[in-house]
């Protein structure tokens, strides 16, 4: 049985790994060099970063006793997964308006951070 705790690191590593994945699919873009393992390794990470969040989201959600009955805060929360799965898409085919984009991703997931700290709903 996994615990809280270790279903928060595995969240953690995700968040890491989605905005490293992001990161590095803008680069790889934004320079025009799109090519090899540097491209792969950013699709790469924010897969596994999507896939570690949702896993180790709902673990968490269990442990907290939530079990089908989910409060809204966490589908808003499936929203804003959803919106970041998307955004690897926005950053391969809008890569030379990278600084807009990154601030635009940071504000995603500080509303994802917020949603969790306060659960408003």
């Amino acid at each position: 049985m996994i615990s809280y705790g270790l279903y928060k690191v595995i969240h953690i590593l995700g968040l890491i790994l989605l905005f490293s994945g992001l990161g590095g699919v803008l680069l790889a873009y934004a320079t025009g060099t799109p090519k090899g393992s540097a491209k792969l390794a950013g699709f790469l990470a924010h897969g596994l970063g999507l896939l570690f969040l949702i896993v180790s989201g709902f673990g968490m959600a269990a442990r907290l006793g939530y079990g089908g009955n989910l409060p809204m805060w966490i589908y808003a929360k499936l929203g804003v997964w959803l919106i970041m799965g998307l955004a690897i898409s926005v950053a391969k085919r809008k890569a030379k308006m990278a600084v807009p984009l990154i601030l635009i991703f940071a504000a995603w997931g500080t509303v994802a951070a917020w949603l969790a700290l306060y659960k408003p709903f």
